[in-house]
């Protein structure tokens, strides 16, 4: 069996995908075993909404600064 491929390979962070993967399935509420979707899933409705809030809140916050740095 060629294994020349798993050379390379970093076991934690393997296995961090594999927790993450199992974390993402849980919060799914799925039951049905298959994981099939989950990381677009995450992405729309998890990741995708914390970074849009994220960006407008540095945006604002950039703006505050330059706001603040012109009046001085």
């Amino acid at each position: 069996m060629d294994t020349q491929y798993l050379e390379n390979w970093n076991t934690k962070t393997e296995q961090q995908k594999t927790d993450f993967m199992e974390h993402m399935y849980r919060c799914s509420g799925r039951t049905n075993g298959l994981y099939t979707g989950l990381w677009q899933a995450f992405c729309l409705q998890e990741a995708g909404p914390h970074c849009r809030n994220l960006y407008f809140e540095q945006q604002q916050a950039l703006k505050e600064y330059l706001d603040y740095q012109a009046k001085t």
